[in-house]
C-alpha cells in the first residue's frame, strides 16, 4: 500500500510546474501524495493569505489517510502561521511536518508542542529523483528514500561531520536548528528560538555573504538563543559569498567565542545537493567523525 503525505504551502508561492514536477518525483519513489486545492492561491510573495496557508495546514493535519505533512518549498511566511496554528489539533494528529529553510520555525514549533517534525528535503526537490545527471538522482534518491523511511518508523541514521579544532570527540544531546538566517529573524520576538539544554544545534544557509552569516550567529549569541546549547554543527552553506581568505568555520568559531560552544562542520544538511533528513528533537551522539540520530 503506498504511502500517502499531504502537501502543503506554508510559505512562499511555487510555480506550478515545479509542484508538479515533486510529486512526479515522490510517486516513482511510491508515495501517495494529496493535497487540498486549491493548494496555493497567491499573494504577493506567498503562496496564498495566512487565513489559507493555515486552513490547510489544519486540513492536512487532520486527513486521516495520510502518514506526513510535507512543505513545497520554504521561503518566507512560515512564522505568520505560528500564532494561529492549533497544536493541540496536530498534536492528536501524530504525524509529522516536513521540510526545511523557511519552514525552520514550524519545525521548532512543532517540537515545543509535541508534534513530530523532519528537518529535510521539500516537496517540490523531489524533482530531482527523475531530473539531472544520474549520479546527482541518486543522491536526492537515497534522501528521499531516507525521508520517507523515517515517516513510517524512527529509523537510526547515521552522518558525516568534522570537530573543528578542539571540540570534544564525543558528545551528545537534542538535534535542534536549521536555517541560520530564520532563526535569526525571530530574535526579540515571541517566536525567538532557544536551544535546548545540551543541544546540539545545526546551522544552515544559502547565498548570504559571510558577513551576514556573522551577522546572523551574532545576533543568535548575544540574543539568548544558544545559552543552554552544547554544541553548533554546521550544516551545508551553497552559495555564500567568502570574505578574502578566512573560513566560514573560524568565523563562526569567534563569534561563538562568548559562549565557549564547541563547534562541528560538514553536515550533509541544508540547501544544495546534500540535504539529508534528521528528526527534529530527536537524540544526537558525536563519536569522532560520524553524528548518529537514532531515537
Amino acid at each position: 500500500m503506498p504511502l500517502a503525505v499531504s502537501l502543503i504551502a506554508p510559505s512562499s508561492y511555487t510555480a506550478p510546474e515545479a509542484i508538479d514536477a515533486g510529486i512526479r518525483g515522490l510517486e516513482a519513489l511510491g508515495a501517495e501524495v494529496r493535497c487540498n486545492e486549491p493548494l496555493q492561491t497567491p499573494r504577493r510573495y506567498l503562496a496564498g493569505s495566512r487565513e489559507h496557508r493555515l486552513a490547510q495546514l489544519h486540513a492536512a493535519f487532520d486527513d486521516p489517510e495520510t502518514r506526513a505533512v510535507w512543505a513545497v518549498r520554504g521561503g518566507y511566511g512560515a512564522a505568520q502561521l505560528v500564532d494561529g496554528i492549533d497544536w493541540s489539533r496536530l498534536a492528536r494528529s501524530n504525524k509529522p511536518l516536513i521540510g526545511y529553510s523557511d519552514v525552520t520555525v514550524l519545525l521548532d514549533h512543532c517540537h515545543r508542542h509535541g508534534v513530530p517534525a523532519i528537518h529535510g528535503p521539500v516537496a517540490k526537490a523531489a524533482a530531482g529523483v527523475l531530473e539531472g545527471e544520474a549520479d546527482q538522482r541518486e543522491i536526492v534518491r537515497r534522501q528521499f528514500e531516507e525521508t520517507l523511511a523515517l515517516i513510517q518508523e524512527p529509523t537510526p541514521l547515521d552522518y558525516p561531520l568534522a570537530p573543528y579544532k578542539d571540540a570534544p570527540a564525543t558528545l551528545e544531546g537534542p538535534v535542534v536548528g536549521g536555517n541560520l538566517a530564520t532563526l535569526a529573524s525571530l530574535v526579540g520576538t515571541p517566536l525567538s528560538f532557544r536551544a535546548p539544554p545540551g543541544s546540539l544545534v545545526i546551522l544552515e544557509d544559502v547565498g548570504e555573504p559571510y558577513y551576514r552569516l556573522e551577522r546572523a550567529l551574532w545576533q543568535l549569541v548575544h540574543g539568548g538563543a544558544l545559552d543552554r546549547a552544547a554544541a553548533v554543527c554546521l550544516g551545508t552553506f551553497e552559495g555564500c559569498q567568502p570574505y578574502g581568505d578566512t573560513p566560514l568555520e573560524a568565523i563562526v568559531a569567534e563569534t561563538l567565542t562568548p559562549l565557549g560552544l564547541p563547534l562541528y562542520t560538514g553536515l550533509p544538511s541544508g540547501h544544495g545537493l546534500h540535504n539529508r533528513p534528521w528528526r527534529y528533537g530527536a537524540t544526537g551522539r558525536i563519536a569522532g567523525s560520524r553524528l548518529t540520530i537514532d531515537d
